[in-house]
């Protein structure tokens, strides 16, 4: 692999694959993660491994890590959301609901944690069936079923999700 191909598929997934670590992890934590992926990515394709959809290898490999991570210290990104000190109220407000979401996204089972984090990174149907392991044809039904138990998790916390 060219190190200049290398350096591309960093930049353009680098924060993405950061977002997911951190939904599901501490910060120190998910910045560890996503630079293992990358070198495990890079270790692949300097040994003349050939990874067809890197995009794909990249997400699926954070979110296996996360999860490996999850089990190894017991604790869910709930939990774990990043301190914020602000004085300003909207600030307080949005971290109050972001706490909110990741105590509500721990509450859902591994699968259905995924594809809402896939989903909330905008990828496509297709890239999260290849992601998540499972039929594109399910992706759909799948999916919203995850949102509405979602959905239903924070409305019991006392919020809303915006549509």
């Amino acid at each position: 692999m060219h190190l200049e191909t290398f350096e591309t598929l960093y930049k353009q997934h680098y924060q993405g694959l950061h977002r997911i670590a951190q939904k599901m992890l501490c910060h120190d934590t998910a910045n560890d993660i996503v630079q293992d992926v990358f070198m495990d990515y890079y270790q692949k394709t300097k040994n003349g491994s050939k990874i067809e959809f890197p995009k794909s290898y990249l997400y699926r490999s954070t979110l296996n890590k996360c999860i490996d991570a999850q089990r190894k210290n017991k604790k869910y990104a709930g939990n774990q959301i990043p301190d914020e000190k602000t004085d300003d109220q909207d600030d307080f407000e949005k971290q109050e609901a972001r706490e909110c979401i990741g105590n509500c996204l721990a509450t859902l089972d591994v699968r259905d944690r995924e594809l809402v984090m896939l989903y909330s990174e905008g990828l496509s149907y297709k890239e999260m069936a290849v992601i998540a392991q499972i039929p594109f044809a399910s992706i759909g039904k799948t999916l919203s079923r995850a949102l509405k138990k979602l959905e239903k998790e924070v409305k019991t916390q006392g919020y809303e999700l915006h549509k």
